[in-house]
């Protein structure tokens, strides 16, 4: 049975780690055995739904009281690096929620901790698990596409979730906004799809001290080149559209288990094959599509502990991730102020004055 810590009991844990960790704990695959938080109040509840689970204030406590096979790193993304290496020195496997970290210097550190204690670093982006996304990788690779490809990716809603702490719109302790948050899922199947990025251009509407609601990059990869748009205000046009000289493919995120593609015979939905093990079966046993979100979480578990078990291949590594870090320190490096053409003109210029590059750069 593998053991677990959870370190950060937010939103996160709450909403998408408790229902498939209390599913893997019953079916005797793991055992969820410490949680840390700073907040007693939040702490002590994700423990409360664990039979063995014990609560504690910060990971020093915990790993003095027990031992872990694997620490699931869901605090703050600026703490991830401090936690995850922690985790590595006591000869734990880690999952880290995305984004991986805030930094490309941190990234880098928890790879090389990795390293040194001979355990996998595997950074949670449940969306590789959309079987979609992952059929349309296979085609691009196999060059059905052709080469010289153009894309243009999208995803906007209002902001909705119920979060736990201020964290994520404070820049010094998430590190960023809408890029950070929904951003990097779309870096990382841009990344899965056509190789590592480079950005050409950056553009946000962050004020002083604040993270941005809107962010809009320029793209250009080894095989492809591209826009990325991203809010937390308002819908946009959602979905990717890849173009290239043999053909074109639409994938809309609200329907995992079909994509459009075109040929010269005209658009046609394709049914996806991607699938992936339900659970701990040598050799695989029952294999998921996702149809939501929600079940990608419980691929995306099983398929860490099968790693630490058998072996096998985890979506995306450390190394991977640190490519999306890369991005995104590019993005906010370059970043310039978002035009807000539906403004004022005297707004607009105030609204520049006070972007969080004015005067920096």
């Amino acid at each position: 049975m593998i053991s677990v810590l959870l370190i950060g009991a937010g939103a996160v844990v709450g909403e998408h780690y408790r229902p498939p960790l209390r599913r893997l704990e019953k079916a005797k695959a793991i055992e969820v055995r410490g949680v840390v938080d700073p907040n007693e109040s939040r702490r002590r509840e994700i423990a409360s739904r664990f039979r063995r689970a014990r609560s504690y204030s910060d990971c020093d406590a915990a790993f003095q009281d027990g031992s872990y096979d694997l620490a699931i790193i869901a605090s703050p993304p600026a703490l991830h690096a401090e936690h995850a290496c922690v985790a590595f020195e006591y000869g734990c496997h880690v999952l880290c929620e995305k984004p991986m970290t805030t930094t490309v210097a941190d990234a880098g550190r928890m790879n090389a901790a990795a390293a040194k204690a001979g355990r996998v670093l595997g950074v949670a982006y449940p969306r590789r698990f959309y079987s979609n996304f992952a059929d349309v990788a296979q085609l691009v690779a196999a060059g059905e596409l052709g080469d010289e490809l153009e894309f243009t990716y999208r995803e906007g809603n209002t902001y909705g979730w119920q979060a736990a702490t201020d964290a994520a719109f404070r820049r010094e302790r998430s590190g960023g906004g809408a890029l950070l948050d929904i951003g990097v899922h779309m870096l990382d199947h841009l990344t899965w799809i056509f190789g590592d990025p480079k950005v050409t251009r950056s553009f946000d509407d962050s004020l002083a001290d604040g993270v941005e609601t809107n962010s809009l990059l320029e793209l250009t990869f080894p095989r492809a080149r591209g826009i990325m748009q991203v809010s937390w205000e308002y819908p946009l046009n959602n979905g990717l559209w890849i173009r290239g000289a043999l053909g074109e493919v639409m994938l809309d995120g609200g329907d995992l288990r079909t994509y459009r593609r075109k040929t010269p015979r005209g658009w046609s939905l394709m049914p996806t094959t991607t699938s992936w093990p339900t659970d701990l079966t040598p050799g695989g046993g029952p294999r998921i599509r996702p149809g939501n979100l929600r079940p990608c979480f419980d691929a995306e578990l099983v398929a860490m502990l099968r790693c630490i078990r058998y072996g096998e291949a985890f979506p995306v590594t450390g190394a991977q991730a640190a490519s999306v870090q890369a991005a995104v320190e590019q993005a906010y490096e370059s970043a310039e102020p978002l035009d807000c053409p539906w403004l004022p003109e005297d707004e607009q210029v105030a609204a520049r004055s006070r972007h969080w590059k004015a005067g920096r750069q």
